[in-house]
């Protein structure tokens, strides 16, 4: 059985920042957290409704939704800047080159800060894949590239 996230009441009375997300703007949004979270349920486990409503918010936050300063940012089109002076206007974008030990897209917002610890250490725990060019099936024929490798 697939895993159903928390409903936008819920989240809201958790994070009260997004009371006026639309129905559609939540569900549509939500899905796509849940397709993050739900392979890492096992790893997640209590956690798994936090993390599924911190990537909601991730996600809304950078479509300039909600009410903090990061989703008033998204919306202007500034996320991404660790600085923003108005005197003599100094602008400092983050480094958007993000790596995996520092977040890479999730540092972005301060809930993707909070969700990526969870979704690294559920991500470290299983077998490690590398692409090897291509890869034989179970049957001795070769299958093909596997959509994760690029060419």
């Amino acid at each position: 059985m697939a895993y159903t996230p928390p409903n936008k009441a819920t989240f809201i009375a958790i994070f009260p920042a997004f009371a006026a997300v639309t129905d559609e703007q939540y569900a549509f949004w939500s899905a796509q957290a849940a397709l993050i979270t739900d392979p890492m349920e096992a790893c997640l486990g209590a956690r798994m409704d936090l993390a599924t409503m911190l990537v909601t918010a991730h996600y809304l936050t950078q479509q300039g939704i909600g009410t903090g300063t990061e989703a008033e940012m998204a919306a202007q089109g500034a996320s991404g800047f660790t600085r923003i002076k108005s005197g003599q206007l100094e602008l400092q974008r983050s480094d958007s080159s993000g790596t995996d030990a520092d977040g890479g897209d999730w540092a972005t917002t301060s809930y993707g800060q909070r969700v990526w610890p969870m979704l690294s250490a559920c991500a470290g725990s299983g077998p490690l894949v590398s692409g090897t060019g291509r890869v034989v099936g179970v049957f001795g024929y070769r299958a093909g590239p596997m959509p994760w490798q690029r060419y």
